[in-house]
């Protein structure tokens, strides 16, 4: 899971753009991310390491995405939320 515990947001991304946050996890343990759209767009979702891979994603046509992966080593990742819609879409992320 994340380091510190849970996180949990609230937040929009406009049409045609992405949001981008830096969340660090703990290796060996299993770790999740969550956003759940207000259903106007779909949303995709990804997740890099430090150096730039991608570990995990979410990439159907909805705008509800769950990923699970286990990180090698603690370390900063990045979510990614794309909205590939025509109107703002405003969502909630979570981890554990």
């Amino acid at each position: 899971g994340a380091v510190g515990g849970p996180k949990y947001g609230e937040s929009h991304v406009n049409a045609g753009s992405s949001d981008l946050y830096e969340v660090n996890f703990k290796a060996g343990e299993s770790a999740m991310v969550i956003v759940v759209g207000d259903g106007d767009t779909d949303l995709d979702l990804y997740v890099y390491d430090n150096n730039g891979t991608l570990v995990a994603r979410d990439a159907d046509y909805t705008d509800d995405c769950v990923v699970t992966f286990t990180p090698r080593r603690t370390g900063k990742f990045t979510v990614k939320i794309v909205n590939r819609g025509s109107v703002y879409n405003s969502y909630l992320i979570g981890t554990n």
